[in-house]
């Protein structure tokens, strides 16, 4: 498999070239990472950001990021372990713009980077974007290892120092997220991380193919059609969405039908329960639909068969 860690530059020189597409499954493929590292030799000179501890920016602007927690704790849905007075509902809890709680270590404080973006200059959010880069570079390498945890620590640590101004770097940064979230069972947080990339960045291909996957695998079939459908206006051969597009409404219909009989003996089984202590039952009521309307007519049969 080709070397999927390129190094990040140092400028601007060619920030028109594409970038690297990131693997859109949790297993390996010969498909490379997504990557918003541009093309050129060099390797820039910033310290990496292992040995980077974000503390006080210069002039004191970015105090402590918000370090993320390990192991179990990347459950979105961490629940403090203090007295009942001391809870906070979630419901009262803040929240960034993929719905992560102010607890959990996934959450990335737009409003702090809002702000201290307005103090920086040029050159100080170039370097700041080159970080976030080396975060996303390390994440790939982590996940080319197998290690999804780390992995998605990176990628979040990369979304607290880069610019909210460079959403084409945020967007690979939010999907490479939703790919871990669903190497590691999160769907819907996958998903929330998938949306939130075509949010900044709305022909992201690669992200709206993961998430019709995502929809699809969980059984949110009108969304996953919706989704591959939107594929093929921005790529009319993929092959997957043309099959997608041809499979879920047959799919759809067959859910909806099953769904609608599970009613129907639901609905039978109460109207069994209030009718029985009057000697009658479901059977002597017949349900028979108009050809016209589509309507049903209830008819009453004393002595049904």
């Amino acid at each position: 498999m080709e070397n999927v860690v390129e190094a990040a530059t140092k400028g601007h020189e060619n920030d028109d070239e594409s970038d690297e597409e990131f693997h859109d499954a949790a297993i390996k493929s010969d498909e490379e990472f997504h990557d918003a590292a541009d093309g050129s030799d060099g390797v820039h000179d910033l310290t990496r950001p292992s040995d980077w501890t974000p503390g006080k920016d210069k002039g004191g602007k970015l105090n402590d990021d918000i370090e993320g927690a390990k192991g179990d704790a990347h459950n979105d849905d961490i629940k403090q372990e203090n007295s009942e007075d001391e809870k906070k509902s979630e419901s009262d809890e803040k929240k960034d713009s993929t719905g992560c709680l102010i607890s959990s270590p996934d959450y990335v404080d737009e409003e702090r980077l809002e702000g201290w973006e307005n103090t920086l200059t040029i050159e100080e959010k170039e370097q700041k974007r080159l970080e976030a880069n080396q975060y996303k570079l390390e994440g790939n390498a982590l996940y080319m290892e197998g290690k999804h945890l780390n992995a998605l620590d990176k990628y979040t640590q990369g979304l607290r120092v880069c610019p909210l101004s460079f959403k084409q770097d945020r967007s690979i940064l939010y999907a490479n997220r939703g790919t871990m979230k669903k190497a590691l069972g999160f769907n819907q947080h996958a998903i929330d991380n998938c949306t939130k990339a075509l949010e900044l960045n709305p022909g992201y291909l690669k992200a709206l193919v993961r998430r019709a996957q995502l929809y699809e695998e969980t059984d949110k079939l009108e969304e996953a059609l919706k989704d591959f459908q939107a594929i093929l206006e921005l790529d009319g051969r993929h092959l997957e969405a043309n099959n997608a597009t041809r499979r879920l409404p047959g799919k759809i219909e067959e859910r909806n039908e099953k769904l609608k009989a599970e009613m129907f003996t639901n609905l039978k089984k109460l109207g069994n329960l209030v009718l029985n202590p009057f000697g009658m039952s479901t059977d002597n009521f017949k349900m028979e639909q108009d050809p016209n309307t589509g309507g049903y007519n209830v008819q009453f049969q004393q002595n049904p068969k």
